[in-house]
């Protein structure tokens, strides 16, 4: 159910090489996209060990930003301090945890891949603060 809409090579590459058959693009309507990767690693600090994890793809994506980031189930820190910027949204028929987290996008050097890394970075410095 990968062609519902196109990625870059690069993005595909990392997806099957990395999260080979956990991944899948999503469709809400006609312009609403996303991208599942389910069991996501989510590291230690955290109450889970894994969760999917959801990414809005924007028609304009690559020159478009990949902004922000969600989880389901909800994540939540194991030494019971509140997590920052996050709220509950529903896309794609479930409730998603948003992660309110930014960077300016560098359209062209930018992609999936850079945003799954940031994604990583900002779980590992949300439990090391």
């Amino acid at each position: 159910m990968h062609e519902l809409y196109d990625l870059l090579p690069e993005d595909n590459e990392y997806l099957d090489a990395a999260h080979s058959g956990r991944w899948r693009k999503l469709l809400e309507g006609s312009s609403k996209r996303g991208l599942l990767i389910e069991q996501f690693p989510v590291p230690r600090g955290y109450t889970l060990s894994h969760s999917d994890l959801m990414i809005l793809v924007p028609h304009g994506y690559p020159g478009e930003p990949l902004d922000m980031f969600y989880f389901e189930p909800h994540l939540s820190k194991a030494d019971g301090t509140a997590l920052g910027a996050i709220a509950c949204e529903h896309h794609f028929g479930r409730s998603w945890q948003r992660w309110s987290r930014h960077y300016d996008w560098a359209p062209g050097s930018d992609n999936l891949v850079s945003h799954i890394l940031f994604v990583t970075e900002q779980l590992r410095s949300e439990v090391s603060a």
